[in-house]
């Protein structure tokens, strides 16, 4: 019994490593379908890409020529309707041509917006140390004489020794944007609130700034879609001053930066909060996006 056990143990080993061999072949074969399959998604993944870029660079360039087109016969409209306007004694005529004037007046905002947006996206940013407090102070005493028109507290809660890496400009327009539509969104008064706090993601450090506005809140789908280009909320559909380019603008400077930008609110009547994020100054901007 011994002998005849020890020869079926001797027959199997052969038997072990045959399978072994061919586990592993097979191994190898997976492997190398998966090294094919994967160079062959990193292709289509750089080609989609090219594709993508090209149709964007396509994109700037209609936005750019369209522009230029629309703003030509737009000039000499902004320059004549108000001297047309004080030559004619009809008071009805007169109250035509103001609405005509306000509409061009509409259009050239809506060209400025689009041309604003184009260069943003074609644009490189220069990035460099600035202080976050005094970049908000800025765009808050711009606003003075219009918060005090319109009985607008202004609460800037951010402490004055945090620095972000930004094209200072550019933030500028970002925050002046933002605080734009809070006030638009605060006709009957308010307060407007500007606070920040540090934040990780993916081990870099950003910094988060909040602008919140008493005003007239936001549904969920207006959160959603506010940062799409032309998209107007309910109470902005029918206003003229507005274009449904600010927060489109933002966005691309966000992004720009390496950050996300987002909007909440609970609702009509409560108020929204545009937060976003941007480069802590002690860190270096990661420059692939």
């Amino acid at each position: 019994m011994d002998g005849k056990r020890k020869f079926e143990i001797i027959e199997e080993i052969p038997l072990e490593d045959d399978r072994v061999k061919e586990l592993e072949e097979k191994l190898k074969e997976t492997e190398k379908k998966l090294n094919e399959l994967n160079r062959s998604l990193e292709q289509k993944v750089i080609e989609r890409t090219i594709e993508i870029r090209k149709l964007l660079q396509h994109k700037i360039r209609f936005i750019d020529n369209l522009s230029h087109d629309l703003a030509t016969p737009i000039t000499p409209l902004i320059s004549l309707l108000p001297l047309i306007k004080e030559d004619v004694n009809n008071e009805k005529t007169k109250e035509l041509i103001e609405t005509c004037i306000r509409n061009v007046e509409y259009i050239k905002r809506v060209i400025n917006n689009t041309r604003e947006l184009a260069d943003i996206s074609a644009s490189d940013f220069m990035f460099n140390k600035e202080k976050l407090y005094d970049l908000v102070s800025e765009i808050i005493k711009k606003y003075d004489v219009v918060f005090k028109n319109q009985n607008i507290k202004v609460e800037n809660k951010i402490q004055k020794d945090i620095f972000i890496k930004t094209e200072k400009d550019k933030f500028l327009k970002l925050i002046d944007h933002i605080i734009s539509n809070a006030v638009n969104a605060m006709k009957n008064g308010g307060t407007l609130t500007v606070t920040s706090k540090p934040v990780k993601k993916e081990k870099q450090s950003f910094v988060q700034i909040s602008i919140s506005d008493t005003g007239v809140g936001l549904t969920r789908e207006e959160c959603d879609r506010i940062f799409n280009e032309f998209y107007k909320t309910d109470y902005s559909r029918h206003k003229l001053d507005s274009t449904g380019l600010g927060l489109a603008i933002c966005k691309v400077i966000v992004e720009k930066h390496g950050g996300r930008i987002w909007a909440d609110s609970h609702g009509k009547n409560t108020g929204t909060t545009i937060s976003f994020t941007i480069p802590s100054g002690d860190v270096e901007i990661d420059r692939s996006f």
